[in-house]
């Protein structure tokens, strides 16, 4: 089975404004840096505080894996589905990112390399 690793933690909110407030306490909280970008306000790289977000009804997980594609193997063998249009690859056709089609507790995740 795949090693996994929490590469950040993506929070859902309704604005861009809110999430400015939601980065700007964790920054606070956890002495990180705030960085926007045009679909997100990140806290350091640990937290992307999504301006909207069509994926979790509280956001996503970012599981970092050195073998994006042996990690889907292993858990489709245990059910698990993924959804093939947000399948990203790399110069060589290899899987560098893909979500998983199951929401856990309101949290939709992903595998990234």
């Amino acid at each position: 089975m795949s090693e996994f690793r929490i590469k950040h933690i993506g929070i859902r909110s309704d604005s861009a404004a809110e999430a400015m407030q939601v980065a700007g306490l964790l920054a606070v909280l956890f002495d990180l840096t705030i960085r926007q970008t045009d679909t997100a306000t990140w806290a350091g790289n640990l937290f992307e505080v999504m301006n909207s977000d069509k994926r979790g009804a509280r956001g996503h997980v970012a599981l970092q894996t050195d073998d994006v594609e042996g990690a889907m193997e292993a858990l489709r063998a245990k059910g698990i589905g993924f959804l093939e249009d947000t399948v990203k690859r790399n110069e060589e056709g290899k899987i560098t990112f893909v979500y998983l089609d199951t929401e856990i507790a309101g949290f939709q995740f992903h595998l990234t390399a």
